[in-house]
């Protein structure tokens, strides 16, 4: 009978997979378990053979020792296990040598010769220069009005850990392309290259922060990080130039509530408001986010969004005494939903039927209504009061409204009743598309292969608050992204296309 101890040394496998390391420790970690035995050895001798027959050079994969007091948990399937410190993607890394020792800098640099050699298959088409160009879509204001001009980027840039994780996403795709190294330097030289003066991020892995994307404050930006609740280890991040803004205001959204059964994810939202500084008095809320990514759980990505909504509508809402409205809004992100999704026509329509998505969530539980709004704050408003938190009912691990001492025995009626849980969801943010999702032709947008060439990712402004979108960075139709053969490749780190944008705000007093 095959021991344990021999077991574990055949999973030393020769192979130029980096990526494996995950497989072989969850080989290694099963071959604990005697009744997994004979399943697990079928497996890794079937991922050996195959790896044996696509290579050329014989290399051996060091893997960094595995951390014992690491959770072994198993979650649901969506979501991603938590990586140990020793792990790759927090500062573990995958040593790469060939059998006879011979120095790993010149093996590498081998063993990608040999990589661009048998595995031509891999590499994308020569991606033409002008793949991603700039549209102009309005025009800039003529007169002597001021007017103050600037760049937003959205871009899911795949945390890494979460790329090894799951590595059969990425078995179409040319390992050295999928390192961290080589990654993040692509990234770095892309973000530079658009040269943002607000960068959206999603996908922000958390043991990054300091060694990569410090980076960005080295060179002028100030960033806003929150992370996924839960033992996610990633999350979004809002970057600006702060020679151009000034932070006002800031604040995170969960979409874990406890009291909602439909809203037991760990995705999260960031929301700053900004001032120009070339125009005193004006403000911008911004707000990127990443939906759920399951395929079919549409309810689950529209009541995210619904709760996002419901923070923006607060946090962006102003009334000086003599008007009152809310300052111009984009929001960004990647919403894993396509153009004809419930999610898509919500923002699109302003509106959106929405009863075959319901489930037995009781939304007065948190308080936020039908119309992406919490109650408490709807009623404060219509009753002339100054802003007033106290009342509102969603959770977040960062900041909780204590209504211990609240009256609210005028709190409910049957008019406030109405206002929850019916077929029809709407806001009033008068939100628009930066992108069309389709172009003149009839040929569909892409920026993401899931199964096929889709739209996930998107940049929405509000239309009636001062701000014009100038140009946006282009993107391709889903038959036009066959020349990049698979992301991540040599040109594009990610496994989705940034999103880009260059708005006009006209100067615009909102002071008190």
């Amino acid at each position: 009978m095959l021991k344990t101890n021999s077991f574990c040394r055949l999973l030393k496998i020769v192979t130029d997979n980096t990526y494996c390391g995950a497989h072989v420790r969850k080989f290694a970690y099963l071959s604990r378990k005697k009744s997994c035995l004979p399943q697990c050895l079928a497996r890794a001798t079937c991922l050996h053979t195959g790896l044996l027959l696509r290579q050329k050079k014989r290399l051996r994969i060091k893997i960094p020792t595995f951390h014992s007091g690491a959770s072994t948990t198993k979650g649901q399937m969506s979501d991603e296990s938590q990586p140990t410190d020793n792990h790759a993607s927090f500062g573990g890394t995958f040593e790469v040598s060939d059998s006879s020792g011979e120095d790993t800098s010149i093996v590498e640099q081998k063993y990608d010769s040999e990589d661009a050699k048998s595995e031509h298959h891999r590499r994308p088409t020569k991606i033409p220069l002008n793949f991603r160009t700039w549209e102009t879509v309005g025009k800039k204001t003529d007169s002597d009005e001021t007017t103050f001009r600037f760049k937003v980027v959205s871009y899911n840039v795949l945390a890494q850990y979460l790329l090894e994780y799951h590595p059969y996403l990425y078995i179409d795709c040319s390992p050295r392309n999928l390192k961290w190294k080589h990654r993040s330097r692509r990234l770095y030289q892309e973000i530079r290259r658009l040269s943002p003066d607000i960068l959206c991020l999603q996908e922000v892995q958390l043991s990054h922060l300091e060694t990569f994307y410090s980076k960005f404050e080295n060179i002028g930006y100030q960033g806003v990080f929150k992370q996924k609740t839960g033992d996610r280890q990633d999350g979004c991040a809002i970057y600006f130039k702060k020679s151009l803004f000034d932070l006002d205001d800031q604040i995170s959204v969960e979409f874990f509530q406890p009291e909602l059964p439909i809203l037991n994810r760990d995705n999260i939202g960031v929301i700053v408001k900004l001032s120009p500084k070339e125009l005193p008095g004006s403000s911008i809320v911004v707000a990127t986010t990443h939906l759920l990514y399951n395929p079919k759980r549409t309810d689950v990505r529209l009541a995210q969004i619904k709760i996002l909504l419901a923070e923006i509508d607060r946090f962006a809402y102003f009334n000086n005494g003599r008007e009152s409205g809310h300052f111009p809004v984009i929001l960004t992100g990647d919403f894993n939903s396509t153009p004809e999704s419930a999610v898509i026509k919500l923002l699109d329509r302003g509106r959106v039927r929405a009863s075959s998505l319901r489930d037995n969530s009781d939304w007065k539980r948190i308080g936020v209504t039908d119309n992406c709004q919490h109650l408490a704050v709807y009623l404060n408003r219509q009753q002339g009061c100054p802003p007033n938190f106290n009342k509102i009912k969603i959770h977040n691990s960062e900041y909780a409204f204590d209504s211990a001492d609240a009256d609210e025995s005028d709190y409910w009626n049957d008019a406030h009743n109405r206002m929850f849980n019916s077929d029809v969801i709407g806001h009033s943010l008068n939100l628009i598309s930066v992108y069309n999702k389709f172009k003149a032709d009839g040929q569909m947008e892409a920026s993401t292969f899931q199964d096929h060439w889709v739209t996930v990712d998107y940049i929405y402004f509000s239309c009636r608050s001062g701000l014009r979108l100038l140009e946006r960075l282009r993107l391709p139709t889903a038959a036009e992204c066959g020349v990049l053969g698979t992301l991540p490749n040599e040109v594009y780190p990610s496994d989705h296309l940034a999103t880009a944008a260059v708005f006009e705000l006209r100067r615009f007093r909102y002071a008190s």
